[in-house]
């Protein structure tokens, strides 16, 4: 890229427990060599950057690039979404897990994922345009998760030290020494109607989760549907049994795993449970969900979904 391009830069700063803002200067630098003209804000607070975003998108942001984690890029299509707008998305994936990126073949290097939006920025034509999702009133990238899932998450959240994608399977086994809870939940697809006891279901859009977890290996970020992953109700040696098949992607194949398709899911359950979007807490509590695709939403600068 030779011309000079106006862009705005968000940068986490807690992102990958204060990795983003110890690169901070480094990543504005590289892109300003690279012919971007840069706006740049930092953000420290949860939820700042999602009025940060309306706020640029609303005066007119055409180009926004997010430094940080799946929360972060979690806040910024919630920020998008409530200007009403659509400009192009470009990621520097700086956070603990990095389910998105993945999901996209965004390079995990800061250097690389700033090459990969100087090379693609001044060709729109080779954005990734992607789906995204709504879960109730939040809306998600990567996906949501209800029960287990979404309790581990807030564990995770919760834990102060190991940093890095440890924290997530020592979340887990401290989640499961807690007990496990078996709700009966109504779902409701776009062509079926089940009523079951589970112990967790994750409604994805991208293929990962916690970083390692591939829930739904065949998930495909553009092709307008989600792909519902149910685990009927286990005990505590079942789940257990069941980790190292969802570590390797092999999970599906399993009698007590059922994979749907669909645009839309809604959620009625007898017990409240917790919920998470995109590894973000939206509830402890939910008692009914309405969940769906919204296709071709957005486009992300250098994004290369698997076909």
């Amino acid at each position: 890229m030779t011309d000079t391009c106006e862009a705005h830069l968000f940068i986490n700063g807690f992102a990958g427990r204060g990795r983003a803002a110890r690169q901070a200067e480094n990543i504005s630098h590289r892109l300003w060599q690279g012919g971007l003209r840069l706006t740049t804000a930092e953000t420290r607070s949860p939820g700042s950057l999602i009025d940060q975003l309306a706020v640029a998108c609303e005066s007119g942001a055409k180009i926004v690039l997010i430094a940080g984690g799946d929360g972060s890029v979690n806040e910024a299509i919630n920020g998008i979404m409530e200007a009403d707008a659509d400009p192009r998305l470009g990621v520097i994936p700086l956070g603990t897990g990095n389910d998105f990126a993945k999901t996209l073949g965004i390079p995990l290097a800061w250097r690389r994922a700033c090459d990969r939006i100087i090379d693609g920025i001044g060709r729109p034509e080779t954005d990734a345009r992607i789906d995204v999702g709504r879960c109730n009133e939040r809306f998600f990238l990567n996906g949501v998760g209800i029960g287990f899932d979404a309790r581990v998450a807030i564990v995770a959240n919760r834990m102060k030290w190991p940093a890095g994608q440890i924290r997530y399977p020592l979340a887990l086994a401290k989640t499961l020494m807690s007990g496990i809870q078996i709700p009966r939940v109504k779902i409701v697809t776009d062509e079926s109607v089940l009523e079951m006891p589970i112990t967790l279901i994750s409604a994805m859009n991208g293929r990962i989760a916690g970083g390692i977890f591939p829930l739904a290996p065949d998930a495909r970020i553009n092709d307008g549907q989600l792909d519902i992953v149910i685990a009927d109700g286990m005990n505590r040696r079942q789940v257990m049994r069941l980790l190292p098949r969802l570590m390797k992607g092999t999970h599906l194949s399993l009698p007590a795993v059922t994979l749907i398709r669909s645009r839309t899911l809604k959620l009625e359950t007898s017990l409240p449970l917790a919920v998470q979007t995109d590894g973000e807490i939206l509830t402890a509590a939910a008692r009914n969900l309405d969940i769906e695709l919204i296709p071709g939403r957005l486009s992300v600068i250098g994004g290369r979904p698997a076909e």
